[in-house]
């Protein structure tokens, strides 16, 4: 919304560590939808690289339209007072859109009153019913209808986003004035969701939360910011991460949709702060144990800017992103999310933007430029979208009374264009790489739960996953571009640590004179590592699902960088760093007062 502000023994190793059905009637319209894949997608979705995949692994384009209203005073969709739910529907698939991101607030899945029955008279079927009964029966019209379906946590109380408010930030506690949500009430809400729908395998996402911002605190205007990586309870990334990772071990079935932090700073309406979006991605991106089910999100309005609030009287001197010549605005995007789907990067992930959108009468031109330049960055990049929104409004879709679609503006050419970019399609396999840092703690992206080095921290690679590098401060580099290499379910780990391996499995004798060396034994392959609190001390290993070569060389890198690939990108920045080449897999490291210094890299036959 617009900013108007055994292992057997335990360990299983995956890849193991791997229509139109309405109520009421459809106004007749055009026959043509400008981009509707009449096919549908096979659910559940996944992600492949930077794209969001059907279960297939073919690209599915999400074309979305935001339809709010749920998160509002009002507590239903919008426009269900003027029309049948079908009709709507019909709307919405005239457009060509395939999909909905449904605003809700917390504050209406817990109001037990019936909704007013004026909100509803477009739908009499439903009147009698509670917020969250009608959120249900929309939610099942839509998907009956082949349409999928992305929940969207809008706000915690029900009202207009997105002001200096009680909304921020994903919790809120201590005010008389406001409904009070703490962390744990947010979790068991979306886990709640979750749950309700999960047989509907067309709701097919979780957008955690939207526009993630300075909020007041308590009863006070005094501001409380988020922040990307500080791990104290106004932690975005811990938040979402936790979140994510709860949802997916109850509905694995779920996309993950995480937007950046929209704004931080001070108060808002004084004019200091700015919006990070998905910069902070680049050092610390979101990890889960399925990294096939994380979509980035991000939101762009001509009326707003990096460090610019949308009220010019609280934001003097700073640039709207509608002020901006073509270079910079392209620059600033990209800086801002479009980095997010740069291939094998170890950040990599699709990207979905979320909230955009324009008035339908002559905003003038430099919003005009401002859209058309929008527009040609998500064809360029090939990015999914959501439009915002369907609803009738100045920024809206459709007529007053929702019977019909306004194709008659100047929008229509632009985003007919963009609904027709259907970019990538068909299969589109690509390596994923992902970051083990555990300067901190364990890091650990396998879905399989296990100790593997008491007393030490660890990282283990995700499920099917092998370890490529390893830095001296404690990072790794994790793909599965050797997937060949990974193992059948039911065997045995072997975790070399703490001591030196006494015994040297692979040719070539001391292959690091005078270092402690952790050396897999043949035909298994580095997935993990770990340390102490004296600093890097062992290696996981896993079996090979065929047998690897004994033919390795040494990659020493205690005074500088050695990496054979750049596959993945920097994924340890400011400190040295190894990474075997992609025709090698890591099969031990070596170490000296607690720093590594050397890889084992060997040769995949």
């Amino acid at each position: 919304m617009p900013l108007r502000f055994s292992w057997r023994q335990a360990l299983l190793v995956p890849i193991m560590l791997q229509s139109l059905l309405v109520l009421g009637s459809v106004a007749p319209l055009s026959a043509e939808p400008l981009g509707l894949d009449k096919s549908g997608p096979r659910v559940p979705l996944s992600t492949s690289g930077r794209f969001i995949v059907d279960a297939n692994g073919h690209r599915f384009k999400l074309k979305s339209v935001n339809w709010y209203g749920a998160h509002t005073e009002k507590q239903v969709s919008a426009g269900l007072d003027r029309q049948p739910i079908g009709t709507i529907i019909g709307l919405i698939k005239d457009w060509g859109f395939n999909s909905i991101r449904l605003p809700f607030s917390n504050q209406m899945l817990h109001d037990t009153q019936p909704v007013p029955a004026e909100r509803l008279l477009g739908n009499p079927q439903w009147i009698g019913m509670t917020p969250l009964q009608v959120f249900d029966e929309t939610v099942k019209a839509l998907t009956d209808a082949g349409l999928l379906v992305i929940l969207n946590n809008h706000s915690s109380l029900s009202e207009w986003c997105c002001n200096f408010d009680y909304n921020g930030l994903w919790y809120h506690m201590g005010s008389s004035l406001a409904y009070n949500q703490s962390l744990e009430m947010w979790q068991q809400d979306w886990l709640m969701l979750a749950q309700r729908y999960q047989s509907n395998k067309l709701v097919v996402g979780a957008d955690l939360r939207n526009e993630v911002r300075t909020m007041r605190f308590q009863d006070t205007y005094l501001p409380v910011s988020p922040n990307w990586g500080s791990a104290d309870k106004n932690d975005w990334h811990r938040a979402a991460q936790e979140m994510g990772q709860r949802l997916l071990d109850q509905n694995p079935d779920l996309l993950i949709l995480v937007e950046g932090i929209n704004w931080r700073g001070t108060i808002p309406l004084l004019g200091s702060g700015d919006r990070p979006h998905l910069k902070p991605v680049r050092d610390l991106p979101i990890k889960f144990t399925r990294p096939d089910k994380l979509v980035y999100a991000a939101h762009n309005y001509g009326f707003t800017g990096p460090k610019h609030n949308g009220d010019d009287k609280t934001s003097a001197g700073n640039k709207r992103y509608r002020d901006l010549d073509e270079a910079s605005f392209v620059a600033t995007v990209q800086d801002e999310w479009g980095f997010v789907v740069e291939p094998e990067q170890f950040y990599t992930a699709p990207l979905w933007v979320s909230e955009f959108g324009v008035a339908h009468d002559d905003p003038g031109p430099e919003e005009r430029a401002w859209f058309k330049r929008l527009v040609d960055v998500l064809i360029e990049r090939d990015a999914d979208f959501a439009y915002w929104p369907l609803n009738d409004e100045g920024y809206g879709l459709v007529s007053e009374d929702w019977s019909t679609n306004r194709k008659d503006d100047w929008r229509f050419a632009d985003l007919k264009r963009l609904l027709q970019a259907d970019g990538v399609q068909g299969p589109v396999p690509s390596a994923r790489y992902s970051q083990l840092a555990i300067s901190k703690g364990d890091d650990n992206q396998s879905s399989v739960k296990i100790d593997w080095l008491n007393g030490g921290s660890k990282g283990t690679c995700p499920d099917g996953f092998s370890m490529r590098g390893l830095s001296r401060d404690h990072r790794a580099l994790c793909s599965d571009s050797r997937s060949d290499l990974a193992s059948e379910p039911g065997v045995d780990l072997q975790v070399e640590a703490v001591n030196e391996t006494a015994t040297r499995y692979h040719g070539g004798g001391d292959w690091a004179g005078g270092w402690t060396k952790y050396e897999c034994p043949l035909n298994t392959y580095a997935a993990g590592f770990s340390k102490h609190s004296w600093g890097t001390s062992g290696l996981l290993c896993l079996p090979a699902a065929r047998p690897l070569s004994s033919a390795c060389r040494t990659l020493w890198f205690d005074r500088g960088d050695q990496r054979s690939s750049l596959k993945g990108g920097d994924w340890a920045k400011d400190s040295y760093k190894a990474q075997c080449a992609d025709d090698e897999y890591l099969g031990g490291m070596a170490q000296r007062s607690g720093k590594a210094g050397a890889l084992l890299c060997c040769l995949i036959q």
